[in-house]
């Protein structure tokens, strides 16, 4: 359990349930590192010319956490989806949308630094 760092361990067996490589409780927990380490980043790392925090790196955890996310019904993928929006929150507060992205990307692909 305590390589879930953080995830409820009804979520990780959830996960653990899907039988899916990709989507493997540690791979998970590791992404969820990824995206709070990006969150909790200060605003002036995050505003960064050519940021690979916000480019690459944020969106890349938060997809996977969001195809977590879409695997686990309701009840299973609870704790995760009220970590996310907490994190979210956060990451949609330090940014603001970007009208040149590309709007078929996820929103937080979407976003731009202040």
């Amino acid at each position: 359990m305590a390589q879930e760092r953080g995830l409820a361990a009804v979520t990780a067996e959830a996960l653990s349930a899907l039988d899916d490589p990709v989507l493997d409780p540690v791979t998970i927990a590791d992404e969820l590192e990824t995206w709070r380490r990006v969150v909790h980043l200060p605003e002036s790392v995050l505003s960064a010319p050519h940021n690979d925090w916000t480019e690459f790196i944020g969106p890349s955890a938060r997809s996977m956490l969001g195809a977590a996310e879409q695997a686990l019904n309701r009840h299973d993928g609870a704790p995760l989806r009220a970590e996310l929006a907490r994190l979210d929150a956060e990451f949609a507060r330090k940014t603001i949308h970007n009208p040149s992205a590309d709007p078929s990307l996820p929103w937080w692909a979407r976003r731009w630094s202040h």
